[in-house]
């Protein structure tokens, strides 16, 4: 089953990789930019080809969202923040890694998921797609450094939300409130019933 899954997520890759103009690219940032979305993808599915995972495919993908979300806004907001220019002098965003903190991002949410065996795969896969970011100058070691952890973090702060929420859910739903009221009129008087879902 864990090859067939592999196999799966690379035809995917490969799809993906050759539906895109690669006319804008060098090599390097090819294989990087497709990179990090490796371990979002099989955070996703591997739980879709019977490896087993701990949520449902719907809980996933809100954990998944939420965690891109999350990041979105504090690698952006930094990167906005701090303007650093990258070492080849291309542009001022180089802080943080966003490359970085999105592959280690979905390495967490795939150790989380499916257990250390595959994270450490997934963990495996953001380092290099980190080290090749510093390696062809678009980042400094802090870059990817602070990449990885807000990566991490993002991964995190998704699980927990979204956890918080289903656990409020599920609380509520085995809480059923039932208040019984009586309301009274100059000519009469009821009963109103309330039911808190």
């Amino acid at each position: 089953m864990k090859l067939l899954a592999t196999t799966f997520l690379s035809i995917i890759l490969l799809f993906i990789g050759t539906t895109q103009s690669r006319a804008s690219y060098s090599e390097y940032q090819y294989w990087e930019t497709f990179g990090q979305y490796v371990p979002f993808v099989s955070a996703g599915f591997l739980g879709c080809f019977g490896v087993e995972a701990k949520d449902k495919f719907p809980m996933r993908v809100l954990k998944i969202g939420t965690s891109m979300v999350t990041e979105g806004v504090i690698v952006k907001g930094l990167k906005l923040a701090i303007n650093e220019e990258r070492p080849d002098g291309s542009s001022d965003n180089s802080f943080p890694s966003g490359h970085t903190a999105t592959a280690f991002n979905g390495a967490e949410l795939v150790r989380y998921e499916y257990g250390t065996w595959w994270g450490l795969g997934a963990y495996t896969l953001a380092t290099a797609v980190g080290l090749s970011r510093v390696y062809h100058k678009r980042h400094y070691i802090w870059d990817v450094g602070a990449g990885a952890l807000f990566g991490v973090l993002s991964a995190r702060i998704g699980i927990q939300t979204i956890s918080l929420i289903k656990e409020k859910r599920d609380q509520k739903k085995n809480n059923l409130n039932v208040s019984f009221s009586p309301v009274f009129y100059d000519n009469g008087a009821k009963f109103v019933v309330t039911v808190d879902l």
